[in-house]
């Protein structure tokens, strides 16, 4: 492993095994909810308007997070795609270049603190790992805050233990410290301040701290964040600050906000999952730590303070708040990885009851990896329901498949058997032979989980694929109404962000009555989308309206009702007051000159419920009328 930590080949290495990891699944993967299609929604709207300051969702304010994700977002689309486009992928690129900064950053400062070569390790293992590799393929802030944090920790372990730090060590620190805040406020100043105060009490000496202590470093940092949030206040009249602190960070202060509570510990429970495959080497690495700051081995305690400083007063922080999701802690993990690599290297030191440990809770994960994604895809793979099932008997098109594609099923299992076969070949390895051989089978298992789950499952599970199958729909507006898809106005109960960023910013959004009424008060085309999940008797009048009226007199005259005449009147079925009630509901379909019916069928994962759209074209063109005027 020494050759291919040498110069700048490690660098090239390192880069390559974190875009591989990030790349799986960033083309193939729907807009995920709901946070990811709120960013490349207010992204698209910064750039169809031109406004790169205020940030919108539709027509609110979203007063939540910083400026520079989207700003990152909007180059990288103005380079590759377009905001008409809405390809989900060229918002994704500054998480991607995020993850590879991170690990190239965890690399340059893990130098200073373990050696190259246990640098070279946890970086590889940063790199590969589940939560970075997932935070990197999804359009939001938390890869490239890992990447600002993680070059900023960087540039202090240099000036901590560079032999003559100079001024670039000062500009990166400022640097990483102001995209850190534009990404995602206090969180990158809160660990480096940590981990500097922890350090400075632990040691009781600040002399390190002098490359970073410069007079123009605090003022790049505010040229860069400053100039924004003073436009951002104007532009909300106050707005920004006092509804990101009230509504978004106070409530993640005193109780578990929007439903993502946990009890401390919840992190460290989450880790060896998350943190895979560098799981096979994080406890012989704590313990090299624990070792080093007791004495043993000269001139490592103070690199393993460094480290604990880093990990463990933000750590606390997080298991505190009452307010936890996985990614929280994600900035602390180059940390993990760094003393992951220090074990990896130093593997014969660590105690048996360490390795075992680690090799059973690395087997355990790798097998539960390779035998959940299956299931999962087994699960979401296809979107029948009875539902869609029965609408589209009585005449709604498409939605849904039957079964599952027996040609992704095959790639599926083949790649949780690699995914299996890997995780055992890296348990081998380790266990007969430790060394560079190891090493790669645990990342290329970690690299085995990224394809399995974003490259193969989660791409081919069409049960969760709604919004693209309602913009699917759409894309025969053209033959069906004479207008084209971007043109034909679209109105929606279902409500989820990724319908927003797949249809456009001017997607009307509201409760079914909402949407009826939108379309009712329109004479040109339109397209309703009905959830039909959030409106229960919308649902029952729908399915009621599919049935033949012989289905449901059968129905009827086989349970309860029996005619009797008692008189020459005709008596009528106890059906018909509940058929004339249907009809007063859903009268709109007639007033609405509904001329062709859809559907969608799958999961609303963020409600966690089981859906279908109904999907109704209204006022189409008739059919003798070309779509294209000619003179």
């Amino acid at each position: 492993m020494t050759d291919l930590a040498r110069g700048l080949r490690a660098y090239w290495i390192i880069g390559l095994l974190a875009a591989l990891s990030t790349l799986a699944g960033l083309f193939t993967m729907p807009p995920i909810d709901r946070d990811e299609s709120r960013f490349a929604q207010a992204t698209a709207q910064m750039l169809e308007t031109g406004n790169f300051v205020a940030i919108n969702y539709l027509d609110e304010e979203r007063n939540k997070k910083p400026v520079g994700i989207h700003w990152l977002q909007a180059a990288a689309v103005s380079l590759v795609s377009d905001a008409e486009d809405r390809q989900i992928w060229a918002y994704r690129l500054p998480s991607l270049l995020g993850v590879i900064l991170a690990a190239l950053a965890c690399f340059w400062g893990g130098q200073r603190l373990v050696g190259r070569e246990a640098a070279f390790a946890g970086a590889a293992l940063l790199g590969t790992c589940a939560l970075l590799g997932i935070e990197g393929g999804i359009a939001k802030t938390d890869a490239m805050l890992a990447g600002a944090t993680t070059l900023a920790m960087a540039a202090l372990a240099n000036a901590r233990g560079g032999e003559t730090p100079g001024w670039r060590t000062g500009l990166l620190f400022w640097f990483a410290m102001g995209l850190g805040i534009l990404i995602k406020g206090p969180i990158t100043p809160m660990v480096a301040g940590l981990t500097a105060l922890a350090l400075v009490a632990w040691e009781r000496r600040i002399d390190w701290l002098r490359p970073v202590l410069v007079w123009w470093g605090p003022l790049l940092t505010i040229v860069m964040v400053l100039p924004w949030l003073i436009s951002i206040q104007l532009a909300t009249e106050g707005n920004f600050l006092r509804e990101a602190l009230s509504d978004d960070l106070v409530p993640k202060l005193v109780s578990g906000h929007e439903r993502h509570g946990g009890l401390p510990g919840y992190h460290l429970l989450m880790l060896p999952l998350i943190f895979f495959p560098a799981t096979l080497f994080l406890l012989p690495g704590i313990g090299r730590v624990v070792s080093a700051i007791r004495g043993d081995g000269a001139g490592q305690a103070a690199a393993a303070r460094f480290l604990v400083a880093w990990v463990i007063p933000t750590w606390l922080v997080f298991e505190i708040l009452p307010t936890k999701l996985p990614h929280y802690v994600l900035p602390i993990y180059p940390a993990l990885a760094l003393m992951a690599g220090w074990g990896f290297v130093e593997l014969a030191r660590a105690a048996a009851w360490q390795r075992w440990v680690s090799w059973s809770l690395f087997g355990v994960i790798g097998l539960l990896l390779a035998s959940v994604l299956p299931v999962l895809f087994l699960f979401y793979g296809n979107n029948a329901s009875w539902d869609a099932v029965r609408l589209s008997l009585s005449g709604f098109e498409g939605g849904f498949q039957l079964g599952l594609d027996p040609l992704v099923g095959l790639a599926v299992m083949v790649s949780a058997v690699v995914l299996a076969g890997l995780t055992g070949a890296a348990l081998v390895s380790d266990r007969l032979r430790p060394g560079a051989l190891a090493l790669a089978f645990a990342v290329l298992s970690g690299l085995s989980a990224q394809i399995v789950g974003r490259g193969v499952v989660l791409p081919n599970a069409y049960a969760v694929r709604l919004a693209d199958q309602v913009r699917a729909a759409r894309a025969y507006s053209e033959t069906i109404t004479g207008l084209s898809p971007d043109e034909i106005a679209t109105a929606s109960s279902f409500t989820e962000p990724s319908l927003a960023f797949s249809l456009g910013t001017d997607t009307v959004l509201g409760s079914a009555e909402e949407v009826l009424a939108f379309a009712e008060g329109r004479d040109e085309p339109t397209m309703v989308v009905l959830d039909l999940s959030r409106d229960a008797e919308l649902r029952a009048d729908l399915l009621a309206e599919a049935r033949s009226v012989y289905e449901l007199r059968q129905e009827t005259m086989s349970t309860d009702w029996r005619p009797r005449f008692t008189s020459a009147a005709p008596i009528e079925p106890p059906w018909a007051e509940a058929d004339r009630l249907r009809a007063d509901r859903l009268a709109w379909m007639t007033e609405l000159e509904i001329c062709h019916r859809a559907l969608a069928s799958g999961t609303n994962y963020a409600r966690g419920t089981d859906t279908v759209l109904a999907i109704f074209f209204t006022q189409c063109a008739p059919e003798d009328t070309p779509n294209d005027t000619q003179d």
